[in-house]
């Protein structure tokens, strides 16, 4: 299970709301996994990349509206995640029958939620406490 502890909270109750969700849907992929109903992936994986495309474009949004000077480079690295959603689906939809394909989602989703939430996101952790009077985001 992924839990995300406080020092992965940036502060912003939008945002952060939007990472425990993805956490919680991951979860509910693992669980189910885990449980043999594996054929719900077909329907939980999409629920997640829905989820994250709505996370990417309410922090990009976030981000402009604070000034955050690497937008851009943040942007490119969400457009970079795409190629991972279209693994993710693939995995999900063979999830059922295909052990392999229920090994690499369960790395795909991890990888996805770590490098998304843990890695880049922390980057601007800082200049949101910075520059933001209102925790909103």
């Amino acid at each position: 299970m992924v839990e995300l502890t406080e020092s992965f909270l940036l502060e912003s109750e939008g945002l952060d709301k939007d990472h425990q969700q993805l956490a919680d849907i991951l979860n509910e992929i693992m669980q189910m996994i885990d449980d043999g109903n594996a054929g719900e992936c077909k329907r939980l994986v999409p629920k997640f990349i829905q989820a994250a495309k709505a996370h990417f474009a309410k922090e990009e949004a976030f981000l402009v509206k604070i000034g955050y000077p690497n937008v851009k480079k943040h942007k490119d690295h969400h457009r970079g995640l795409n190629d991972k959603m279209d693994h993710m689906l693939e995995f999900g939809r063979m999830a059922e029958e295909n052990e392999l394909a229920r090994e690499n989602l369960r790395k795909e989703l991890l990888f996805f939620l770590m490098d998304d939430v843990i890695t880049t996101d922390l980057e601007f952790k800082k200049y949101i406490e910075d520059n933001t009077v209102s925790r909103n985001g």
